[in-house]
């Protein structure tokens, strides 16, 4: 009895080295840590209470907060308004991969909002296990890196627009067409206040920002803000996910964005990571209802983000063997389709496996893309320059052939008739 209770006290703690072991193993397999997370989620299922993992609530409310920050730490006002150069990249790849499974959902009888959030869990590629294979793999500065990372921009804004809208359209209950102009209205006037926050305000407070950025307590007032700004956007009918990015936008890239990264970073990994194992252990463990509908959903996904990316890469101008590496290479589903897919838990029997299913494929196809270019488009050989002959000097007092023989062109000179002048 005594031994139990020990075991049950352990629990929630050996989950965390659990999720470490299964992260190290399976990304040495190159296979992303997402992955790893949720399986430790299901199997949790099996072994750990619901009020065992209590403790680790606001770790999970926190990690979408916390995601979502971090990516507008990346952003700058400035380089939103260059966002509108990749529309072109950026429209293709909606119009792939948003369009598509929308109509299909529908058509296999999903409700009206059901097959909205389908469509926004089947439409963006995930920003982590992209930008993370190509640090790993060395492809940074490939030709299709700047296309990708440019798509995937374009996708993060759109996918924060497309939780924006579908908040409240989830809290109406239905999908009321009325409620979007309010919240259009709502996430124009975020866009607006934030930007005069970053216009007038931030530049003022500057030094004392960066003041107390070098505070040991600073980690308090940053945690405490990032949550405040996302739990109330979520109280006024915002989502908190554009708050909190919103919020890293405006954050000057001086001392006080060092300091963020360095004491945060770890915080956020922690919260992500359970953030995505409590969204595989909240679920119930069923076979989808339609498995051929999952079949087909994970193979249009593969093979729509690579027609979409191909032909994105050729508006963008790579040569084909670069095109094709950058159509491998954007296939992986992860973050931002676990948070869409939270929207409506009905379909996680769906949503969890395709994820994993197009992560753990799309991983794959990321690795084997530059062997699959190579063989579809090999490269040309250098031609090897040609080796000068060296000319060998007479002995001295010897007639030397090279001098007797008149060049080549004085040859064909002299062999060719001359033109006779007037008599």
């Amino acid at each position: 009895m005594e031994h139990h209770s020990v075991l049950s006290q352990l629990a929630p703690y050996l989950l965390l080295l659990a999720m470490f072991f299964a992260s190290v193993i399976l990304r040495r397999l190159s296979i992303p840590s997402i992955i790893a997370f949720m399986l430790v989620g299901f199997l949790a299922k099996f072994f750990v209470k619901p009020e065992q993992v209590e403790q680790f609530e606001l770790f999970k409310h926190a990690g979408i907060i916390l995601l979502f920050f971090f990516i507008g730490l990346e952003y700058s006002f400035e380089k939103l308004k260059t966002m509108f150069g990749a529309w072109k990249t950026g429209s293709v790849d909606f119009i792939f991969n948003f369009v598509p499974p929308f109509l299909l959902a529908y058509a296999f009888g999903f409700d009206l909002f059901s097959a909205l959030v389908l469509a926004s869990v089947f439409y963006p590629s995930s920003t982590s296990i992209i930008a993370k294979l190509l640090m790993d793999f060395k492809r940074i500065a490939t030709p299709e890196a700047e296309l990708l990372i440019g798509i995937l921009i374009f996708e993060d804004l759109v996918a924060i627009m497309l939780l924006a809208l579908l908040i409240p359209l989830k809290e109406a209950g239905t999908v009321d067409v009325s409620v979007l102009p309010l919240s259009v209205a709502k996430v124009a006037g975020a866009f607006l206040g934030f930007y005069l926050l970053h216009r007038f305000v931030v530049p003022r407070i500057n030094r004392w920002l960066d003041e107390i950025s070098e505070e040991d307590v600073f980690v308090f007032f940053i945690l405490g803000l990032v949550l405040s700004v996302g739990v109330g956007f979520h109280a006024m009918g915002v989502s908190e996910a554009l708050g909190a990015f919103l919020l890293g936008v405006v954050v000057p890239e001086t001392r006080v964005f060092e300091n963020i990264e360095k004491k945060l970073s770890d915080l956020k990994e922690l919260s992500i990571g359970l953030f995505f194992f409590f969204f595989a252990y909240e679920t119930e463990l069923a076979l989808p209802e339609n498995p051929a509908f999952l079949a087909l959903l994970v193979v249009l996904a593969v093979v729509l983000k690579v027609v979409s990316t191909y032909l994105a890469a050729s508006i963008y101008g790579l040569k084909k063997r670069a095109r094709v590496r950058a159509a491998l290479s954007f296939v992986p589903r992860g973050e931002f389709s676990v948070v869409m897919s939270s929207l409506q838990p009905s379909l996680k029997t769906i949503t969890i496996p395709f994820i994993m299913l197009t992560a753990f494929i799309g991983s794959i196809l990321f690795v084997l893309a530059p062997k699959i270019a190579d063989k579809l488009y090999p490269p040309k050989r250098p031609r090897r320059p040609r080796r000068k002959l060296k000319k060998k000097r007479a002995p001295s007092g010897a007639p030397s052939a090279l001098k007797e023989t008149p060049p080549q062109s004085l040859q064909t000179q002299e062999a060719l008739p001359r033109e006779r002048g007037p008599a």
